[in-house]
């Protein structure tokens, strides 16, 4: 990710996503449509998106894929694309959280990672 980037909060994209706040989710869009600029979304922002979505907003698992999908391949979003890609389709394909699907992804992804863990739900997926 580029270092002169602005970063975006869990607040702006969950208004953007669920328009739950009509002022707010036209004022994300304007900065989207308006500026010349890419944006940056860290990991950590989107998992706590996920979380939000799950938890507050009560979104089926396949709505929350769908619309992550479609925010982390935004040609105005820079974020961790192919971690992120693994990631929710491992997440949408298995019975575990997002935190673990990323855990996944990144062995995955990261050639020379291993991943230690009591979790069963994981070791039936990859031999950890």
């Amino acid at each position: 990710m580029a270092k002169n980037n602005p970063l975006l909060d869990t607040n702006l994209i969950i208004r953007f996503l669920t328009q739950d706040n009509k002022e707010q989710a036209k004022r994300v869009e304007k900065l989207f449509t308006s500026k010349n600029t890419i944006f940056e979304i860290t990991d950590l922002v989107i998992a706590e998106i996920i979380f939000v979505l799950l938890s507050v907003y009560n979104l089926p698992k396949n709505d929350i894929v769908e619309k992550m999908s479609l925010l982390t391949e935004f040609e105005k979003i820079e974020c961790n694309k192919k971690v992120l890609k693994t990631a929710l389709d491992c997440w949408s394909n298995h019975p575990i959280s997002f935190i673990d699907a990323y855990l996944l992804a990144l062995a995955t992804v990261e050639k020379n990672s291993c991943i230690y863990s009591f979790d069963n739900k994981l070791i039936k997926i990859k031999k950890i």
